[in-house]
C-alpha cells in the first residue's frame, strides 16, 4: 500500500485519538454532524407540516433516514444500509407521508461518502458498487411510498444518486494529491 492510497494521515489519526470533545467531533466529522442535524430538523418539520398526515412517530421515523449521515464518513456502507432500511420501514408504516424533501438530500450525502470512502486502503470495487445498489434501493423505496414522487422523480433521484456517488469516487481519486500539495505549500 502506497502513501497515496491512505487518505488519513498519521497526524490526523494522532489528533483524533486524543481525548476531548473537539477531537471526537473531528473524528466523527463535523460536516456530517451539521448535515445530519439540518436534514433531521428539515425532516421533522416536513413530516409535521399541516396537511402531511404526520405524527410524532412518523417524525421519529424520518430521523432514521437522516441521522445516519453522521456515520457516513467512517462507516458509509452501514450508513447507506440504515437509510435504505429506514426508507422501507417508513414506507410500510406510514405510506402517505411526504418525506423526500429531507430523505433524498441525506441519501445524496451518504452516496457521496460511499463513493469517496469505500475504497480507502485499496479495497476492491465491490464495496462502492454495493453501496450504490443499496442507495438505489432506497430511492426505489421512497418512490414506492412517498406520495409526491412519481416515475420522473424516481429517475431524477436515481441520477442524482449516481452523480453524488461518482463525485465521491472522483474526490477519492484527487484527494491524496490535494493533501500532498497543501502539505508541501
Amino acid at each position: 500500500m502506497t502513501a497515496s492510497s491512505v487518505t488519513t494521515s498519521q497526524a490526523s489519526k494522532d489528533i483524533s485519538t486524543q481525548p476531548g470533545l473537539m477531537n471526537r467531533l473531528r473524528y466523527i466529522g463535523i460536516t456530517g454532524i451539521i448535515a445530519a442535524v439540518v436534514f433531521s430538523v428539515a425532516g421533522w418539520v416536513l413530516v409535521m407540516e399541516e396537511g402531511n398526515n404526520g405524527s410524532v412517530a412518523a417524525a421519529i421515523g424520518i430521523l432514521f433516514m437522516t441521522a445516519p449521515v453522521v456515520l457516513a464518513r467512517r462507516q458509509p456502507i452501514l450508513a447507506v444500509s440504515i437509510v435504505a432500511l429506514a426508507a422501507i420501514v417508513n414506507g410500510l408504516l406510514w405510506d402517505d407521508i411526504i418525506r423526500c424533501g429531507a430523505a433524498i438530500p441525506a441519501l445524496l450525502y451518504v452516496a457521496f461518502a460511499v463513493g469517496s470512502r469505500s475504497r480507502i486502503g485499496g479495497r476492491s470495487w465491490g464495496w462502492p458498487f454495493l453501496g450504490l445498489a443499496i442507495a438505489l434501493v432506497s430511492v426505489a423505496a421512497q418512490r414506492l411510498w412517498d406520495p409526491v414522487l412519481d416515475d420522473s422523480g424516481l429517475i431524477f433521484a436515481g441520477v442524482l444518486v449516481l452523480v453524488a456517488w461518482g463525485a465521491g469516487l472522483g474526490w477519492a481519486a484527487i484527494e491524496p494529491r490535494v493533501r500532498q500539495r497543501s502539505a508541501a505549500a
